[in-house]
């Protein structure tokens, strides 16, 4: 049960990721904010599945999950190494950063330079790629492909 739950809040938290960006599309600083609680709402569900995670698969220990994310990175790329476990210490972090911004200044946020847009578009499909669709099994990888299909649509380029 661990496990499935472990599973279900992390494909959780990137649906309400992506919806939370589909929705960001159509707001402006007057609208509503039901993208800003969906994109909590989805942190809140990583945060979840970290602590599972951590819980569950690696009993508490960083060195442990290094271990383990060092022994998946070499299965698929034949490098044994686990600093990817950082790259979601920061993704985390950089969800963090989007939330909190977004929350205490909505239009600053929603108006922000085209630069710090991308790099954090660019670091977030990343991420959910790897994570859900290269470094999962077959079958689970269409819903990642499905997921960064959504992420690529509400991020295209607005028509002028």
């Amino acid at each position: 049960m661990d496990e499935q739950l472990t599973r279900v809040t992390i494909w959780l938290a990137l649906a309400l990721y992506a919806a939370s960006q589909l929705v960001r599309r159509r707001t402006t600083a007057s609208t509503g904010m039901s993208g800003l609680s969906l994109l909590a709402a989805g942190w809140a569900s990583f945060l979840v599945h970290v602590i599972l995670a951590f819980d569950v698969h690696y009993g508490w220990s960083h060195t442990t999950a290094y271990a383990e994310t060092a022994a998946q990175t070499e299965a698929l790329v034949g490098l044994r190494w686990g600093g990817g476990l950082y790259f979601n210490y920061l993704f985390g972090l950089v969800w963090l950063a989007e939330l909190t911004w977004w929350n205490r200044e909505q239009e600053s946020y929603l108006q922000r330079a085209a630069w710090i847009e991308l790099t954090v578009r660019g670091f977030f499909l990343f991420m959910i790629a790897n994570g859900a669709v290269v470094f999962v099994e077959s079958p689970q990888r269409w819903l990642g492909a499905v997921i960064v299909g959504v992420l690529l649509v509400a991020w295209r380029p607005r028509r002028p």
